[in-house]
Protein backbone atom coordinates (compact mmCIF):
# COMPACT_ATOMS: atom_id res chain seq x y z
CA UNK A 1 0.00 0.00 0.00
CA UNK A 2 1.44 3.64 -0.84
CA UNK A 3 2.02 5.68 2.41
CA UNK A 4 0.90 8.60 0.49
CA UNK A 5 -2.57 10.12 0.88
CA UNK A 6 -2.47 13.37 -2.35
CA UNK A 7 -5.09 15.30 -1.26
CA UNK A 8 -6.37 17.95 -3.72
CA UNK A 9 -8.27 20.98 -2.97
CA UNK A 10 -9.36 24.27 -4.03
CA UNK A 11 -9.55 27.35 -1.67
CA UNK A 12 -13.44 27.98 -3.16
CA UNK A 13 -14.44 24.98 -1.30
CA UNK A 14 -15.86 24.92 1.98
CA UNK A 15 -15.54 20.84 2.43
CA UNK A 16 -11.38 21.91 1.49
CA UNK A 17 -11.75 24.29 4.44
CA UNK A 18 -12.61 21.06 6.64
CA UNK A 19 -10.98 18.61 4.45
CA UNK A 20 -7.65 20.39 5.68
CA UNK A 21 -8.43 21.06 9.34
CA UNK A 22 -9.37 16.45 9.82
CA UNK A 23 -7.01 14.91 6.89
CA UNK A 24 -4.00 14.93 8.72
CA UNK A 25 -4.91 13.17 11.93
CA UNK A 26 -6.20 10.48 10.09
CA UNK A 27 -2.88 10.07 7.74
CA UNK A 28 -0.80 9.96 11.08
CA UNK A 29 -3.22 7.10 12.95
CA UNK A 30 -2.05 5.10 10.24
CA UNK A 31 1.28 6.39 9.61
CA UNK A 32 1.11 7.60 6.54
CA UNK A 33 1.61 11.27 5.11
CA UNK A 34 -0.39 13.88 3.43
CA UNK A 35 0.79 15.59 -0.14
CA UNK A 36 -1.23 18.94 0.13
CA UNK A 37 -1.82 19.72 -3.61
CA UNK A 38 -3.90 23.17 -4.00
CA UNK A 39 -5.44 23.08 -7.53
CA UNK A 40 -7.99 25.47 -9.62
CA UNK A 41 -10.90 23.39 -9.63
CA UNK A 42 -12.10 25.47 -13.06
CA UNK A 43 -9.39 24.41 -14.68
CA UNK A 44 -9.87 20.60 -13.94
CA UNK A 45 -13.55 21.39 -15.26
CA UNK A 46 -12.91 22.99 -18.03
CA UNK A 47 -9.98 20.05 -19.00
CA UNK A 48 -13.08 17.74 -18.42
CA UNK A 49 -15.42 19.85 -20.39
CA UNK A 50 -17.95 19.26 -17.50
CA UNK A 51 -20.38 22.80 -17.80
CA UNK A 52 -22.22 24.59 -15.26
CA UNK A 53 -21.12 21.82 -12.59
CA UNK A 54 -20.96 24.12 -9.39
CA UNK A 55 -23.04 25.73 -6.88
CA UNK A 56 -22.59 29.02 -7.86
CA UNK A 57 -24.16 28.30 -11.10
CA UNK A 58 -27.20 26.93 -9.10
CA UNK A 59 -29.21 29.11 -6.31
CA UNK A 60 -30.75 25.74 -5.19
CA UNK A 61 -27.42 24.45 -4.90
CA UNK A 62 -25.64 26.59 -3.53
CA UNK A 63 -28.25 27.37 -0.66
CA UNK A 64 -27.98 23.56 0.36
CA UNK A 65 -24.18 24.01 0.38
CA UNK A 66 -24.41 27.19 2.93
CA UNK A 67 -26.36 25.06 5.07
CA UNK A 68 -25.09 22.00 4.79
CA UNK A 69 -20.89 23.09 4.67
CA UNK A 70 -22.04 24.97 8.14
CA UNK A 71 -23.70 22.21 9.92
CA UNK A 72 -20.28 19.67 8.93
CA UNK A 73 -17.37 22.52 10.15
CA UNK A 74 -19.63 22.61 13.43
CA UNK A 75 -19.27 18.59 13.39
CA UNK A 76 -15.50 19.39 13.41
CA UNK A 77 -15.94 22.43 15.89
CA UNK A 78 -14.67 24.85 13.20
CA UNK A 79 -16.32 28.38 12.76
CA UNK A 80 -17.28 28.99 8.96
CA UNK A 81 -18.56 32.42 8.18
CA UNK A 82 -20.02 32.63 4.12
CA UNK A 83 -17.06 34.76 2.09
CA UNK A 84 -18.20 38.29 0.91
CA UNK A 85 -16.52 37.65 -2.15
CA UNK A 86 -16.89 34.08 -3.16
CA UNK A 87 -15.94 32.94 -5.55
CA UNK A 88 -12.48 34.19 -6.37
CA UNK A 89 -9.70 33.19 -8.03
CA UNK A 90 -7.30 31.77 -5.40
CA UNK A 91 -4.38 31.80 -8.06
CA UNK A 92 -2.04 33.56 -5.68
CA UNK A 93 -2.79 31.89 -2.55
CA UNK A 94 -1.73 28.61 -4.52
CA UNK A 95 1.57 29.79 -6.25
CA UNK A 96 2.33 31.23 -2.27
CA UNK A 97 1.71 27.66 -0.94
CA UNK A 98 3.92 25.79 -3.39
CA UNK A 99 6.87 28.30 -3.24
CA UNK A 100 6.99 28.24 0.77
CA UNK A 101 6.25 24.59 1.09
CA UNK A 102 9.35 23.99 -1.26
CA UNK A 103 11.17 25.37 1.41
CA UNK A 104 9.26 23.53 4.17
CA UNK A 105 6.44 21.18 3.87
CA UNK A 106 4.90 22.34 7.08
CA UNK A 107 5.36 26.03 6.53
CA UNK A 108 3.11 25.31 3.89
CA UNK A 109 0.52 23.57 5.50
CA UNK A 110 0.37 26.09 7.74
CA UNK A 111 0.02 28.96 5.24
CA UNK A 112 -3.41 26.82 3.88
CA UNK A 113 -4.78 26.25 6.94
CA UNK A 114 -4.23 30.34 8.28
CA UNK A 115 -5.53 31.49 4.53
CA UNK A 116 -8.70 28.98 4.85
CA UNK A 117 -9.68 30.17 7.92
CA UNK A 118 -9.07 33.58 7.13
CA UNK A 119 -11.46 32.90 4.27
CA UNK A 120 -13.93 30.00 5.83
CA UNK A 121 -13.56 31.12 8.97
CA UNK A 122 -13.98 35.00 9.11
CA UNK A 123 -15.06 35.25 5.51
CA UNK A 124 -12.37 37.34 4.43
CA UNK A 125 -11.10 37.65 1.08
CA UNK A 126 -8.09 36.22 0.26
CA UNK A 127 -7.24 36.69 -3.42
CA UNK A 128 -4.60 39.91 -3.20
CA UNK A 129 -1.06 39.84 -1.96
CA UNK A 130 -2.58 42.46 0.49
CA UNK A 131 -5.57 40.36 1.88
CA UNK A 132 -2.91 37.87 2.24
CA UNK A 133 -0.49 39.93 4.22
CA UNK A 134 -1.93 39.27 7.43
CA UNK A 135 -1.69 35.55 6.47
CA UNK A 136 1.69 35.28 6.12
CA UNK A 137 2.54 37.85 9.21
CA UNK A 138 0.39 34.99 11.31
CA UNK A 139 2.59 32.19 10.03
CA UNK A 140 5.65 34.22 10.48
CA UNK A 141 6.93 34.92 6.83
CA UNK A 142 7.49 38.11 5.45
CA UNK A 143 5.01 39.16 2.85
CA UNK A 144 7.15 39.69 0.66
CA UNK A 145 7.44 36.68 -0.59
CA UNK A 146 3.79 36.96 -1.94
CA UNK A 147 5.14 39.13 -4.89
CA UNK A 148 7.85 36.83 -5.64
CA UNK A 149 5.49 33.59 -5.55
CA UNK A 150 4.01 35.16 -9.00
CA UNK A 151 6.90 35.21 -10.20
CA UNK A 152 8.17 31.72 -9.08
CA UNK A 153 8.62 29.47 -12.03
CA UNK A 154 8.91 26.57 -10.35
CA UNK A 155 6.00 26.84 -8.11
CA UNK A 156 4.41 27.85 -11.40
CA UNK A 157 5.14 24.51 -12.94
CA UNK A 158 4.50 22.50 -9.76
CA UNK A 159 0.81 23.93 -9.81
CA UNK A 160 0.11 22.91 -13.55
CA UNK A 161 1.67 19.46 -12.28
CA UNK A 162 -0.48 18.73 -10.09
CA UNK A 163 -3.78 19.84 -11.85
CA UNK A 164 -2.88 17.96 -14.54
CA UNK A 165 -2.72 15.02 -11.72
CA UNK A 166 -5.90 15.96 -10.64
CA UNK A 167 -6.96 15.35 -14.04
CA UNK A 168 -5.71 12.50 -14.73
CA UNK A 169 -6.80 10.70 -11.53
CA UNK A 170 -10.23 11.69 -12.93
CA UNK A 171 -10.95 14.62 -10.63
CA UNK A 172 -14.14 16.22 -10.80
CA UNK A 173 -14.64 18.06 -7.52
CA UNK A 174 -13.19 19.24 -4.35
CA UNK A 175 -11.60 18.22 -2.22
CA UNK A 176 -10.46 15.33 -3.77
CA UNK A 177 -8.49 11.93 -2.63
CA UNK A 178 -6.11 9.96 -3.95
CA UNK A 179 -3.99 7.05 -2.37
CA UNK A 180 -2.25 4.57 -4.45
CA UNK A 181 -5.42 3.70 -7.66
CA UNK A 182 -8.22 4.94 -5.11
CA UNK A 183 -9.76 7.87 -4.99
CA UNK A 184 -12.18 10.02 -2.35
CA UNK A 185 -14.12 12.95 -3.14
CA UNK A 186 -15.61 14.83 -0.34
CA UNK A 187 -14.75 16.02 3.56
CA UNK A 188 -17.46 13.24 3.79
CA UNK A 189 -15.40 11.27 2.58
CA UNK A 190 -12.48 11.14 5.59
CA UNK A 191 -14.14 8.25 7.16
CA UNK A 192 -13.60 6.11 4.24
CA UNK A 193 -10.51 6.97 3.90
CA UNK A 194 -10.25 5.89 7.54
CA UNK A 195 -11.63 2.37 7.25
CA UNK A 196 -9.88 2.04 3.50
CA UNK A 197 -6.40 1.80 5.41
CA UNK A 198 -7.44 0.24 8.44
CA UNK A 199 -8.15 -2.51 5.96
CA UNK A 200 -4.98 -2.20 3.89
CA UNK A 201 -2.88 -2.45 7.52
CA UNK A 202 -5.43 -5.69 8.32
Amino acid sequence: MTNVIEFYFEFNSPFAYIAANAIEDVAAKHGVTVSWRPVSLGHVWKAIEAVNVGPAGHPVKLKYQARDSARFAELYGLPLTRPSVHPIDAKLARLAFYRLSAKDEELGKRFVKTAFDKFWGRGEDITTADQLSSVMTEIGENDGELATALEDQNAKKTMIEYTQAAIDSGAFGMPWFKIGEEVFWGADRIPHIDLYLASKAA
